[in-house]
Parts: structure tokens; C-alpha cells; sequence
């Protein structure tokens, strides 16, 4: 399965409104992630258009998906999560659970709920915790991103999709597929090793 063309400009506007200020205009928001990406603005506003042929490289859109959610973590109130490093240092305050998984497969760290978020741990799902195993495997860079596509049959932009969280557009990984993207992360560990 491959990302079509027109499905890329949904995506990147969805993201577009956290790279401003809340109420910046289309073409501010166009500024905003052209300069987190070092590109000029024309060229993300080509991105964003469902008229032209250009898409979003897949490093570059992963760079946005992450920092969309970082930027969405971001809140004046009490964190109802935390992400902490091994040394157990805060790393980030989140607000709901899939900011806090995402995170911290992102990271490499764990996650811990404040009195605030210890009733949304009952809304962590079976396909929740698919997603944050292939984050996981994908962060590690032990298995080839071209070989994990082949697996699932999936380009790299759609890769991207299965790890997001918090988005409309949620996707997840098949079972089967990830036990034996498992089996062969092992194989790989075991070879390294």
C-alpha cells in the first residue's frame, strides 16, 4: 500500500495549526513549519497543496509528526502524565495517555501517571499498544525501515501513519505481521550479538 498524493496535504494541514500561534492565518502556520523544517515556505505550502505533485519527504514528515506531538503535549495545567529517563528525570508533562506512550517510545523512556491520569490507563488498547510496539522496534534501527515496509506491504509515509497517535487518521499494525517483525528483530539482536 502506498500514501496517495491527495491523502499527504490532509495530513500536513492537520499538524499545520501548532506551528503558530493559535490564531495565525493558513499562510503563518505555512511559515511556521517551513522554518522548523530549514525549507523555504513556498515549498511546504506545495506540501500542503492538493494541486501539486510534491510530497513531504518521509524523514521530514516524521520530524513533523513528532514535534506536532510534543507541541500538543505542551499545557498550562497539571500534567496527568510524565515521561521520565532511565535516571528517572522529567523529560515531559503530558496530558493524556497516547502523547505519553508516543513520547516515550520516541525517547527510549518510561512513562508514569499523576494522580490526574490514572483513570485514563483503562482506555490503553490492544491496537494502542501494537502501535507503540512497532515505535519501539523502529526507534532501535536494528531491522532496515525498507525491510519493516516490505513486511506489512506499506511505503515509508504510511510507516509513519501506523506509529502516530492521537490523529484521525489512526492506523495499526497487523498482529501477525508485528510478531514476526518481532521475530525478526530478535534474529537480527541475536546476530549482532
Amino acid at each position: 500500500m502506498k500514501m496517495l498524493k491527495s491523502e499527504m496535504p490532509f495530513r500536513l494541514r492537520a499538524f499545520l495549526p501548532l506551528f503558530a500561534d493559535r490564531k495565525a492565518k493558513y499562510w503563518e502556520q505555512i511559515e511556521g513549519m517551513a522554518d522548523f523544517l530549514g525549507k523555504q515556505p513556498r515549498t511546504v505550502e506545495a506540501y500542503c497543496s492538493y494541486r501539486e505533485d510534491r510530497t513531504i519527504s518521509a524523514d521530514d514528515y516524521w520530524k513533523v509528526g513528532v514535534e506536532w506531538v510534543k507541541r500538543k503535549s505542551r499545557s498550562t495545567s497539571k500534567p496527568a502524565f510524565l515521561v521520565l529517563d532511565d535516571n528517572g528525570d522529567q523529560l515531559f508533562e503530558c496530558q493524556w495517555l497516547w502523547q505519553a506512550m508516543f513520547l516515550s517510545d520516541m525517547e527510549g523512556a518510561s512513562w508514569r501517571a499523576t494522580p490526574r491520569g490514572v483513570g485514563q490507563i483503562k482506555f490503553f488498547t490492544a491496537p494502542a499498544g501494537r502501535r507503540s510496539r512497532l515505535r519501539r522496534l523502529v526507534r532501535d534501527d536494528i531491522v532496515d525501515r525498507k525491510i519493516i515496509c516490505a513486511m506489512f506491504d506499506f511505503d515509508e509515509h504510511c510507516l509513519i501513519d501506523y506509529q502516530m497517535e492521537g490523529v484521525s487518521w489512526l492506523s495499526t499494525p497487523d498482529e501477525m505481521r508485528l510478531q514476526m517483525l518481532e521475530h525478526v528483530y530478535r534474529a537480527q539482536i541475536g546476530v549482532a550479538a
